[in-house]
């Protein structure tokens, strides 16, 4: 059987067998935890996000449980484990040790992806997904902008509210198609640029909202949730990195989105 494909990435089963193995003790002890009665666990299905709504993956890819399992039918699982052996060995799940695991090679992965619902939960305005959303690098895609604002369940009144008493940006003149493109596409783009800032002003000044995109918590019960990074082979705490703001790659198809994406060094 390829675990890597029916069960998960290749990077998450192989840290689940390098972690069961115990060959790889300075990871356990990054992890302040005794190899000798912990397993590494796989989690092999969608979890209930409470912000979500919905059943979606979640932000730990592993995690820790407490317990035995006899090394000859540790063996004959290959030292893979997941969700089915905690009932299989009556093992006890660990709070607070939940693994994120990313390819060796990613740089370019989705720290959190956030629909309309979702993002109005966490930042309180539908407007500002929409002024993330906005179209403004050609001048023959600002009438798609229609589409933005339907998308990010708003309208033209309540968008140029939000920007006119924020910013003091008529933003209502995005939706007038005989006015001046020039004008036009420059209101886009700075509308585009005040709502990635504030976007990461409320990210980087605001714990919950910081907990929820980089770790899931607050979404995820426990232990679906991300304590520890695992990137580039290496294992570290997680918590905030360097990201950046961008829209969903369904935005052409309607499917309108913002997601939170790791800088490239």
């Amino acid at each position: 059987m390829n675990k890597g494909t029916t069960e998960g990435t290749v990077e998450e089963v192989n840290l689940v067998v390098t972690l069961n193995r115990k060959n790889k003790v300075s990871y356990w002890k990054i992890l302040d935890l005794n190899p000798d009665d912990c397993f590494a666990i796989h989690v092999i299905g969608h979890k209930f996000g409470k912000i979500n709504g919905a059943a979606v993956k979640p932000k730990a890819d592993i995690f820790i449980a407490r317990g035995s399992v006899p090394p000859d039918r540790l063996r004959q699982d290959e030292y893979y484990l997941n969700e089915s052996s905690i009932d299989k060995y009556k093992l006890l799940p660990l709070k607070f040790t939940g693994i994120s695991v990313k390819r060796v090679d990613s740089y370019n992965y989705q720290i959190t992806k956030m629909n309309p619902s979702t993002f109005k939960k966490i930042f309180g305005a539908y407007e500002l997904g929409a002024g993330a959303s906005i179209y403004c690098k050609k001048y023959s895609d600002l009438d798609r902008n229609n589409s933005v604002i339907r998308g990010w369940m708003t309208g033209w009144p309540g968008f140029n509210k939000y920007f006119q008493r924020r910013y003091n940006i008529d933003a209502g003149l995005l939706n007038d198609s005989s006015g001046e493109s020039k004008t036009r596409l420059s209101i886009a783009k700075t509308i585009k640029q005040h709502s990635n800032k504030e976007i990461e002003r409320k990210i980087n000044n605001n714990k919950r909202i910081s907990d929820f995109i980089f770790q899931g918590i607050g979404n995820f019960e426990e232990p679906y949730t991300a304590h520890w990074l695992y990137e580039h082979g290496i294992l570290k705490k997680a918590g905030p990195i360097q990201y950046c703001v961008t829209t969903g790659s369904g935005r052409s198809r309607g499917d309108f989105t913002v997601v939170i994406k790791p800088v490239k060094h």
